[in-house]
């Protein structure tokens, strides 16, 4: 049997499951990389061509290029230029022993589901346009530019730079160059930079109560104090702020719609801020997660475009428009903390996804994510309306939601039946137990003293299911709450 015959034989035990949550590339480096150390494609064999294997698996040639490059990153096969692909002949005589496949006791079980109602901040991938995602995905990568295949820039992929800021201008009123533009993997790595660039380890840092417990937790890793400074019906409370005994170096507001409570800071209030800001060598770090959902009147402009230079740093994400399984989200930096955020960036290296970013800058380009942000503004909103009227049917007396002029989730107070007599986190804890996620509000506080009527609620997301779904939920949730109340 000659060689080619062999790696005929031996591909012929790969099998790809399309309906995995692992994707197809990943699972076909397993598969080589299984077949190879088993010995059955020994050192010198040569690997069918990424065209042909991606038409006798029926996918992507991308994925096939995809997986190779990954498997000769480890070491297991090598190219030759113009032969194509072999197995590398530098692999150890001994190889180790393959373990046992994992075997499912129930061969037909599905995956567990992490995605329930009323899971927050989540959008509704199934209305994504996965087609047209998938044509930028291969244009980009079945030709890449030579460009992609260098060092990549510590800031981000220059071209998606460019789109971010033109998108800034026309959506948020941001005038910002896009060499300001920084992509990120999400908040958590623009917040540690920032940190890391622009705060010393005995300076403080404001943030809103109640508000995003994630910040505080990577400040505190960070040594960086952290004050916590109450929100009224206008949002961050400024006088508040400049009462503070030590007065801090920044401030984290979500002043388009605070999180998690949804109010929307008004125009007085962000000046007022910003002038407390200037008036101490200050800055502002503006959380804009979910400003591109909004339903009733148009958005006020964000803090950054009313602000002097050097004033606001400000956070975007794609996470509220894609999965978060994307991980990219991007911040606008002043001109003049760039050198430090450029110098830490580097030696970190990068951290958002490369791979999507090419493919991103074209689905902007194309003016895709504008007309589907527009989509969703419209389906969310109708969503809304559909779980709010649901509530005050099966939940009223119980959970009390009111509705909101956007976002993508709301909260929603104890009844008169609940109030007192139950905690946020026991009803949480209840609602699990029917398929209903809800967050407990009070855990949004920082004291050990959460049982404040004023801090007692329920966040819950609407956004991510469709009709019957979120009333179907709901249904579920009455029914468990009446029975425990009774």
């Amino acid at each position: 049997m000659n060689n080619t015959t062999i790696t005929d034989a031996a591909i012929l035990d790969v099998v790809l499951d399309r309906h995995a949550s692992q994707p197809l590339f990943e699972q076909l480096v397993q598969a080589l990389r299984r077949i190879i150390l088993s010995g059955r494609l020994g050192p010198g064999s040569k690997l069918p061509s990424t065209r042909k294997f991606a038409s006798e698996l029926s996918v992507s040639r991308v994925t096939i290029v995809t997986a190779y490059d990954q498997l000769t990153a480890e070491g297991y096969i090598e190219s030759r230029h113009g032969a194509g692909a072999f197995v590398a002949d530098g692999l150890p005589d001994e190889v180790p022993e393959v373990s046992k496949p994992f075997i499912a006791i129930n061969t037909d079980a599905h995956p567990p589901k992490t995605f329930q109602p009323f899971q927050p901040t989540s959008p509704d991938m199934r209305l994504f346009p996965h087609k047209q995602w998938a044509k930028l995905f291969q244009r980009v990568w079945s030709n890449p530019h030579e460009s992609l295949l260098a060092n990549a820039d510590p800031l981000g992929w220059w071209p998606l730079r460019v789109q971010i800021a033109e998108h800034l201008r026309v959506w948020r009123g941001i005038n910002c160059h896009p060499e300001q533009v920084v992509i990120t993997s999400g908040a958590s790595e623009a917040i540690q930079t920032i940190v890391d660039s622009l705060i010393e380890p005995d300076q403080s840092v404001a943030l809103e109560e109640p508000g995003y417990n994630l910040f505080s937790r990577i400040l505190q890793r960070s040594q960086i104090t952290v004050q916590h400074v109450p929100v009224d019906e206008q949002g961050l409370s400024v006088e508040a702020l400049a009462a503070l005994q030590q007065q801090p170096l920044c401030a984290i507001t979500t002043a388009s719609r605070h999180y998690p409570l949804g109010i929307t800071m008004p125009l007085a209030r962000r000046l007022q801020l910003l002038d407390w800001a200037a008036h101490g060598e200050r800055f502002v770090i503006e959380d804009d997660y979910d400003s591109e959902y909004r339903y009733v009147g148009q958005p006020l402009p964000a803090l950054m475009s009313l602000a002097q230079e050097g004033a606001v740093i400000y956070l975007g994400s794609f996470s509220k428009v894609f999965s978060k399984s994307l991980r990219l989200g991007y911040m606008v930096v002043p001109q003049k903390s760039l050198p430090k955020m450029r110098a830490v960036m580097r030696k970190n290296g990068p951290n958002a996804a490369g791979l999507a970013q090419p493919v991103l800058a074209q689905f902007m380009q194309s003016g895709a994510y504008a007309s589907h942000i527009r989509r969703m503004r419209r389906t969310y909103g109708a969503r809304q309306q559909v779980f709010v009227a649901a509530a005050q049917e099966h939940l009223h007396g119980l959970i009390e939601f009111k509705a909101a002029g956007g976002g993508m989730h709301l909260v929603g107070r104890l009844g008169n039946k609940l109030a007192g007599k139950m905690s946020d986190v026991e009803i949480c804890r209840r609602a699990g137990e029917v398929g209903v996620v809800l967050l407990p509000l009070s855990k949004s506080y920082s004291g050990p003293d959460t049982q404040q009527e004023t801090q007692q609620g329920l966040i819950a997301g609407y956004a991510g299911f469709d009709e019957n779904e979120l009333t179907g939920a709901v249904r579920r949730l009455a029914a468990a709450l009446t029975i425990i109340n009774c």
